[in-house]
């Protein structure tokens, strides 16, 4: 299918009909896939499916051009009044469901189904459950993409939003946030379309700050915004942060399992990862030699992101500064090892001790 095209509503459902005769199981049979003559009171589509044992189902399509995060609980009540009798399914189909929309659509138990293969199908009787995997961008968007929570204006919003607990005006976002109007305006307008924002008399309030922190982390790993250099502390992690906790001439926030432990040990840790301005003139100051087979130090020099990691940070028991547990939970979701799981097992602090990490 060419990507320049327009897919009208009709080229949608062809798609849909499409991709379910050839992922059903040889032993099923579409039977029946007609628009549903009933205007705006019916479904776009009604498909009729029979399983082996002569069962039937109905799946009824709700065939959308574009599908917003935000319009999911909406039309989760719509289609669902549509599908009122036993034995029928509603499908969501588009030409393009992101991410965001699909876990959503997922959270409220619906089927859906795009043109680019993305396509879940869940029937409880007869029994039926089909998914596959399509494409992560929409491949018939042109212009400017419809935002993302990549580089240094959404970090900085993302953090300002996620690090309070507060109503925002958009001139005291910009003022805490320290991104720039236009910027703001842009990732605000973006997580309006998430759901992720709620504006009501021109001021802002995070929806739920936990699935923003995550998009934030999904969007902006450490690795892809920082320069990341592993070292070797012959003495050993301990000692290292003696140093450390001496004052430097330098911005410094350790982050990681190390961070976390001040608020939710999980496991101790085997090595330090510490944000600095410069990589070099940290490790000269330290000490410390490169070690990229064992090393027990990791330097992280932001590189997209300014200095929003170093933003809230705070003091550890051992007197080394350590980043705000959002930027910490956010980079150990993006860590190897068991560091996601970590970071989950803060993330369940944070939830419970809201009061303890979010200002005012």
């Amino acid at each position: 299918m060419a990507t320049g095209e327009v897919l009208s509503a009709a080229d949608v459902q062809k798609r849909v009909v499409s991709l379910l005769r050839e992922r059903l199981p040889e032993t099923w049979n579409l039977t029946e896939a007609v628009a549903s003559g009933q205007g705006s009171l019916g479904p776009d589509l009604s498909i009729q499916l029979a399983a082996p044992d002569g069962q039937v189902t109905r799946l009824l399509v709700e065939a959308k051009q574009l599908v917003e995060r935000r319009d999911v609980a909406t039309l989760a009540h719509q289609v669902r009044l549509r599908a009122a009798d036993v034995g029928e399914v509603p499908v969501v189909a588009a030409r393009y469901l992101s991410p965001s929309v699909r876990q959503a659509l997922t959270e409220e138990g619906l089927s859906y189904a795009d043109a680019t293969g993305n396509l879940r199908v869940l029937v409880d009787s007869p029994v039926l459950f089909i998914a596959d995997r399509g494409e992560d961008r929409d491949p018939w968007r042109k212009g400017r993409p419809r935002g993302t929570l990549k580089g240094e204006p959404a970090a900085r919003v993302a953090r300002a939003l996620v690090d309070y607990a507060r109503d925002w005006s958009v001139r005291e976002l910009i003022a805490v946030s320290g991104a720039s109007t236009g910027a703001t305006y842009r990732v605000l307008e973006y997580l309006e379309r998430e759901d992720l924002v709620t504006k009501k008399e021109k001021r802002y309030r995070v929806t739920d700050w936990e699935r923003l922190l995550r998009a934030w982390s999904a969007d902006a790993s450490f690795q892809t915004t920082t320069r990341v250099m592993a070292f070797i502390e012959p003495r050993g992690v301990d000692a290292f942060l003696t140093k450390v906790a001496k004052q430097s001439a330098f911005p410094t926030a350790v982050t990681g399992s190390i961070a976390a432990k001040e608020w939710a040990t999980y496991a101790p840790a085997k090595a330090a990862y510490v944000y600095v301005s410069s990589i070099q003139e940290a490790s000269e100051q330290w000490g410390l030699r490169p070690n990229a087979a064992a090393p027990n130090v990791i330097l992280l020099e932001p590189k997209t992101v300014g200095d929003v990691p170093f933003q809230n940070a705070s003091k550890a028991e051992g007197g080394y500064p350590i980043a705000a547990p959002a930027q910490v939970a956010a980079d150990l979701l993006n860590g190897p090892g068991r560091e996601p799981v970590e970071g989950e097992f803060l993330i369940e602090w944070m939830k419970a001790n809201e009061e303890r990490w979010r200002s005012d």
